[in-house]
C-alpha cells in the first residue's frame, strides 16, 4: 500500500491534542505537525493550524476525511468518512498505556477538523483562511 495525501486543518483550540496524538502514534513523523498558523486575514489571532502531506495508509482508515466539489464558485461537500475514533484510541493506548487522551476528546477533534485530499491552497481558499505571517526576530 502507498501513502495517501491529506490536508488537515485543526482549530487552534484543538492543536495541542492533535499534536499529542501525532507524536504518540508516530514519534518521528508526528513531530512538527500542525505548526503552520492560519487565520481569515493572515494576522493574529490564529484560528487554525494546518498540516499537509503524505501519511501512511494505516492511518488513513482512522482519520476523518471530507470530499468537496466547487461548482460555479460554491463549495459543496459530496462525501465524508467520519474516521474511527475507537481504533485511533486503541492505537494511542498501545503506544502509551498511561495516556490521558479520551474517546470523547477524539470524537470532538474529529468533529472540528477539516481533513481533505485537497491541495492546502485550495482548502485555504474554500475555508477563507491564510497563513499567519510570523515576524522573525533576529538576534542582536
Amino acid at each position: 500500500m502507498t501513502d495517501v495525501f491529506r490536508t488537515m486543518i485543526v482549530p487552534a483550540a484543538e492543536v495541542a491534542l492533535a499534536q499529542q496524538i501525532a507524536t504518540t502514534v508516530a514519534p518521528v513523523a508526528g513531530v512538527g505537525m500542525w505548526t503552520t498558523p492560519l487565520s481569515a486575514d493572515g494576522q493574529d489571532p490564529v484560528t487554525s493550524y494546518v498540516s499537509t502531506g503524505w501519511i501512511a495508509p494505516e492511518w488513513e482508515v482512522l482519520m476523518p476525511v471530507q470530499t468537496w466539489e466547487e461548482v460555479d464558485g460554491v463549495w459543496t461537500q459530496t462525501d465524508a468518512y467520519p474516521g474511527d475514533a475507537v481504533q485511533l484510541l486503541a492505537a494511542i493506548q498501545a503506544e502509551d498505556p498511561d495516556t490521558t487522551i479520551t474517546l470523547p476528546q477524539l470524537v470532538g477533534l474529529f468533529a472540528t477538523c477539516d481533513v481533505t485530499m485537497q491541495d492546502p491552497w485550495v482548502a485555504f481558499q474554500r475555508l477563507g483562511l491564510q497563513i499567519v505571517q510570523v515576524e522573525e526576530v533576529l538576534p542582536a
